[in-house]
């Protein structure tokens, strides 16, 4: 896992300072396990993920557990009655209608099997493995994760989001159910409470393909990198002690496509008739 941190932090630029993991305690003795400041106040889920991109390491259980949509998506809480019927989601404005609340609230991917509590902290200080790896970037670089998933999995034709319980649904149990990776733009709750820059989305991906999806983004530097990152992340590869690519430089495949185009056309150009 060490090395393919590093090359994480190597091949992509992230607007936070860490890559964040997620793991979600079925028992007591698991929560104990992992070495983390137990929150004593209520916060949110997604207040912790942030803190924990910027260094801190923080697990919490029910009890200050500071959502009410988090606690219930990530096995704290049953749904009650208003979810399912849609009630809920009628009374915070974000349907129509409360048959399509219903419905959508039915769909939504939750963890139906009792959390006793919830560890997160950076991706390298976990002491075993998480079972969700969270990524905040800019859109460039959540297209290059994209790229490094259909590189070596081939595409993810499932992205789910809703633009509701962003965090805890879109990235930490959607990939955790589905054993994919899943894209967030966040939602109206997590940008308040967060205060995530506009320009800011979040991947989360679940840490059994972790590994391939980091190696598909560094396979792929070649093609789409320009030559102002591709030595950035030469020296960055390098620095990590990660020293087994041979950069191309002044190539990748979209340039190349117009040096072929404008070859052409100076071909056709010398060939046409001068009138």
């Amino acid at each position: 896992m060490e090395t393919d941190i590093k090359k994480a932090y190597a091949v992509l630029e992230t607007t936070r300072k860490k890559i964040v993991g997620v793991k979600l305690a079925r028992t007591k003795e698991e929560f104990d396990a992992f070495q983390a400041r137990e929150l004593c106040a209520p916060l949110s889920y997604c207040v912790c993920v942030k803190c924990a991109m910027g260094g801190a390491a923080l697990k919490f259980t029910a009890e200050n557990s500071g959502c009410l949509g988090s606690t219930r998506a990530l096995g704290m809480e049953k749904p009650g009655k208003a979810f399912y019927d849609g009630s809920e989601g009628i009374m915070l404005g974000l349907y129509r209608d409360k048959s399509l609340s219903a419905r959508v609230a039915a769909s939504m991917k939750l963890i139906n099997t009792p959390t006793y509590g919830v560890i997160v902290k950076p991706l390298e200080d976990f002491e075993a493995a998480p079972d969700v790896i969270l990524i905040v970037a800019d859109t460039k670089n959540l297209m290059r994760l994209i790229q490094g998933y259909t590189y070596m999995h081939g595409m993810q034709a499932n992205f789910n989001m809703i633009g509701n319980q962003a965090v805890c649904v879109e990235c930490t149990v959607n990939p955790l159910q589905t054993e994919k990776m899943n894209i967030s733009m966040f939602c109206s709750g997590t940008r308040y409470l967060a205060r995530w820059k506009n320009t800011e989305a979040m991947a989360g991906i679940p840490f059994p393909i972790f590994s391939s999806v980091i190696e598909g983004v560094r396979k792929t530097v070649n093609a789409v990198e320009m030559n102002q990152r591709k030595s950035i992340i030469e020296t960055k590869l390098r620095d990590a002690g990660i020293c087994d690519m041979d950069m191309i430089y002044d190539h990748t495949y979209y340039t190349d496509f117009e040096k072929q185009k404008a070859q052409k056309r100076k071909r056709e150009r010398r060939a046409s008739p001068k009138k």
